[in-house]
């Protein structure tokens, strides 16, 4: 597979490959030479719903000095990781001797795991990396993910968040994925997709939602038409309204998590 200078950039991983395609890339997995030829190879092999490469990202994730190689391993990893993954420090041992940069990565992406088990390190890199602009995004996916904002300070002690966490840690269903507090279900962030299409037409103003195109597309499988600069349109909404038509398609179960249409577990 050909290298790229900006690995898998966009709001998604793209299409997913044919099984000779697939089969072909399982079989060279042992001769790969690069870096960035073996995270690009391992994608497209979870984007065929084929987990077995975990291990083969997670350690190379945690060993990688490659910036861009280590930008995608992070986001694939929070794309597919389960609660039990993340309760094993190990396969975040990168965290401990990373540059600004993929902390900053690991902490914008947090909230994709979908998962309450990333809080704890959220915490500790919160501690590690206050007053640069990495503390921001650490405090902008900790409110995503706990809503802290609406009990206490946004400048709320670590202290005061770990406690919040905890409180919310007993009431919840240990088993079941969340995204913004509630058990997650594309259903819900495809109805929120429809009303923003609707609003920014009416305004005739750009989409500006990022985050919920994205994880419709990489819990589908299916690219979301529009993004963050979408000029809304008459033509621009029906497309919306047919994407979410053939998502609505698929079975999908609340409190599960999907990786191009396969159940993460």
């Amino acid at each position: 597979m050909p290298e790229q200078s900006k690995l898998a950039s966009g709001i998604w991983y793209g299409p997913i490959l044919d099984k000779q395609a697939i089969a072909k890339l399982k079989e060279g997995l042992v001769s790969i030479t690069t870096e960035r030829e073996c995270i690009l190879s391992v994608m497209e092999i979870l984007k065929s719903g084929d987990f077995s490469v975990k291990s083969i990202l997670i350690g190379l994730m945690n060993s990688t000095e490659d910036e861009e190689v280590l930008n995608l391993c992070i986001r694939l990893f929070c794309s597919i990781a389960t609660n039990e993954d993340l309760l094993n420090n190990e396969n975040l041992a990168f965290l401990s001797k990373s540059s600004d940069t993929g902390v900053n990565t690991f902490a914008a992406c947090a909230p994709t795991t979908l998962s309450y088990h990333v809080v704890p390190y959220l915490l500790v890199l919160l501690e590690e990396w206050e007053d640069i602009y990495v503390e921001q995004t650490i405090r902008d996916s900790l409110d995503s993910i706990l809503n802290y904002t609406s009990e206490i300070s946004e400048q709320a002690s670590i202290d005061e968040i770990g406690e919040i966490y905890l409180d919310k840690m007993k009431k919840l269903d240990k088993g079941k994925y969340y995204y913004k507090q509630d058990a997650v279900f594309p259903g819900n962030q495809a109805k929120q997709l429809i009303s923003q299409a609707f609003s920014a037409l009416k305004q005739s103003a750009d989409l500006k939602m990022s985050i919920i195109p994205s994880l419709l597309s990489i819990w589908s499988g299916e690219k979301c038409p529009v993004s963050y600069n979408t000029r809304m349109n008459q033509s621009e909404l029906e497309a919306v309204t047919k994407y979410v038509t053939i998502l609505s398609e698929k079975e999908w179960v609340v409190g599960n998590k999907y990786f191009y249409g396969h159940r993460v577990e």
